[in-house]
């Protein structure tokens, strides 16, 4: 019997006026994953299916672009071209599909604040790199190829933005 059948019965036998009391005391007693009905967990499994092949894909191009081996994502090391891998994804999955920075940084064995600064490091880079920014574009250019047009709209706005804050500190530079 699932909980719907389950609170169903419940609902039947309990006085209409104590469904106020049931409905509060059903939400406190049963877990979150399990008040939710079976078409909401199955839409729940499919986007987290979406993300992981998104993640794949990802990993995948980011890789290729860059000329390394997706398995050295994976490993503790520190080489250059490794370490920008791994930030331009990280980079890219926060916004597209809103990850938070310790589910990132669990996934490669790192914590948060590692994330955290490869971000960073990926919007300073961009703004001060014209080559990383290519290759930044080039990546997304890519996923929307293949059919994920979330990385393309993320990084042409995160562009304009970076083109309307130079605006403003030329403004503000003319003013003086």
């Amino acid at each position: 019997m699932t909980n719907e059948q389950i609170r169903q019965e419940l609902i039947d036998m309990i006085p209409f006026r104590y469904m106020e009391r049931f409905e509060t005391l059903w939400l406190m007693l049963t877990p979150r994953y399990e008040r939710l009905t079976t078409q909401q967990i199955k839409i729940q499994q499919e986007l987290e299916n979406e993300r992981e092949m998104f993640w794949s894909a990802l990993e995948d191009i980011t890789c290729s672009v860059l000329g390394i081996p997706s398995q050295q994502l994976y490993t503790p090391t520190r080489r250059r071209e490794i370490v920008t891998a791994r930030q331009v994804i990280f980079f890219l999955i926060r916004p597209c599909y809103l990850q938070s920075y310790e589910s990132i940084g669990k996934h490669y064995g790192k914590d948060h604040a590692t994330v955290m600064h490869g971000v960073k490091q990926v919007s300073w880079q961009i703004e001060c790199d014209k080559n990383y920014a290519a290759n930044v574009e080039r990546i997304c250019y890519l996923l929307n190829d293949i059919g994920y047009a979330k990385p393309m709209k993320f990084y042409t706005k995160f562009v304009e933005h970076l083109e309307h804050q130079k605006e403003i500190k030329l403004k503000k530079q003319l003013k003086k």
